[in-house]
Parts: C-alpha cells; structure tokens; sequence
C-alpha cells in the first residue's frame, strides 16, 4: 500500500454495517434490543478529508450555520475543568460550561446536559459496560468511572423516534408544547494531538435514504449508516482539547425549515496519522462526548 504523502490524500479504515440488501435474514431483529446480536459489519479503507484547513480558518462560519447545513459544525471551545473530570464536582463544572456554550452558539432558550461519556482507544482493557436505560438527565455521574470503548461503527445516536421522547425526559414535556428541541453532543479529546481512532463526521447532504437503517440498543434506537460511494468522510487532522466537533442527532422540526436532520460519525483508523508527532504525544485516544438537549421557548 502507497505511503501518505500529504494531507490532502488521507485514508482511513471506516466501519460500517451491512445494508438490508446484503443480509441473509429479516433486518427487523434489530429493532429488538438483544445483546448477543448485532447487524454485520464491513471495513473499508477510503479517503477521508482532513477539516483542519476549516477549523483553523478565519472565515469558518458559526456554529449555528454549520449545524443548519451539515449537521455537525467545528468549533473552538477552551475549557479549564478537562484534567478535573475525575471528581463530580469537575465534572459537573464541564457541563455546565459545555451547556453555557452550546446555548451561545444555538442561542436558544435553555441547553440540558443528557449525559456524558469518555471512551478510550484501548481495546484490550475498555470493553463495552451495560447502561441502564436513563429516564432523566444524569446526576453526580463521574464518566471516568465507566470507560466506554470507541464507537467504530458509522451511526447516528437517536432516530426521530427516540430523539423525540429524550427529548420529552429531558424537558419534562413533550417537543410539541415548545417552539424547538434538539439534541446535540459535543465531542472533543481530553488530550492531544489525536493520533489514533479520531472522529470522523459525514454530512447530512452527503446521505441518502438507502444508507439508514434503525437498530434498537441498551440505550434506545439508533442509526446504522451503510456505506456508499457517494458520502465525504472527514475530521480533524491531530485534533486538540480545544477543538471540538458538534454533532446533530434529532431536530423536532424534522427539516421544516431546511436544515440537516443530522450528521454521520464514526471513530476512524487514519493511517499514518502518528507520523510527525513526538513518540511521546502518541497515546491512546481518550475523549469526553456529552449529549445536550436544546430548548427554544
């Protein structure tokens, strides 16, 4: 396999599960949730674009518009409490902050921290733990406490379905009885540069209707993303802790207005993305994801 020779020809192993059309069962024992069953998967190596030229642009539009276009935006977001998430009260100072910005950025009513989770890219000590199906916003939760792996299969956290009635735990009513809701986590790494596993997004203009399918999970019903030739895989190239990816998974309006409903994102294995990177920045990824319900009143 050729060497990378520059940025600009990335590639990277993408996970993906198997379309309808190429299982030799009914596709709808996923709608059931049952551990010791999941869809089959695929990898793939494709190119990938590096969005480090976007981040770092003086002409990166805001969030807001990114969000309304793509269905995930970049942004840049210093916070303070990163090396203090290990206590509760450190954690609960990071979403507080995270709650605060994302409200600025949406500039919406009120923003609702759902919940938070930190993955490591070590697969021989994280393995997946079993969650308990939440029915309110998490309280006096530490994630550092339960490391959850990488989540290496191109999905979407929430159908419309399932987006809807968080939605409704979170507020304490339903979507309908406020103008707007909508759920977006934000996803940085609590150390950098990023050098495996980093997130890769795919816009919502770049998937159709034949790469979705729903599954049922330990934590409601998802999105599994089939691959096609057609989608523009991309993340950023040796991200840092300051540098974070918003992620869109429902919109009560559901595109009335002409927004994205929501983007793609997968954990990417980039090749030869430690190169250049001082052996000792070379760790596994850790990062910190926390899913946020936004209100307009």
């Amino acid at each position: 396999m050729p060497g990378i020779t520059s940025q600009t020809e990335l590639t990277a192993v993408v996970g993906f599960t198997l379309p309808d059309g190429r299982l030799d069962h009914d596709p709808e024992v996923y709608l059931t949730y049952d551990k010791s069953r999941s869809r089959p998967t695929e990898s793939l190596r494709l190119a990938v674009e590096d969005l480090r030229p976007r981040i770092d642009s003086e002409h990166l539009p805001a969030p807001s518009e990114q969000l309304f276009r793509q269905g995930y935006a970049l942004a840049r977001h210093r916070c303070d409490f990163l090396d203090a998430i290990p206590s509760q009260d450190g954690t609960q100072a990071y979403l507080d902050q995270t709650a605060e910005a994302m409200k600025q950025w949406l500039e919406c009513s009120r923003v609702i921290a759902w919940n938070s989770v930190v993955r490591r890219n070590d697969p021989a000590q994280v393995q997946l733990k079993e969650v308990e199906q939440q029915k309110e916003p998490e309280k006096d939760f530490v994630p550092t406490s339960r490391l959850q792996p990488i989540a290496g299969v191109a999905h979407v956290d929430q159908d419309a379905g399932w987006g809807k009635e968080l939605c409704k735990r979170a507020i304490g009513k339903d979507v309908d009885e406020v103008k707007r809701a909508m759920i977006v986590n934000t996803w940085r790494p609590l150390h950098g540069p990023v050098t495996n596993a980093p997130l890769a997004v795919c816009s919502f203009e770049n998937l159709e209707e034949g790469d979705i399918s729903r599954h049922a999970s330990q934590f409601g019903v998802g999105l599994d993303i089939h691959h096609n030739p057609k989608q523009a895989w991309g993340y950023i190239r040796h991200q840092m802790p300051d540098e974070v990816i918003l992620l869109k998974c429902y919109d009560s309006l559901q595109g009335k207005d002409g927004s994205a409903l929501y983007c793609g994102h997968v954990a990417v294995q980039v090749d030869g993305d430690d190169e250049g990177i001082a052996q000792e920045l070379v760790k596994p990824r850790e990062s910190i994801e926390v899913r946020l319900v936004a209100v307009w009143e």
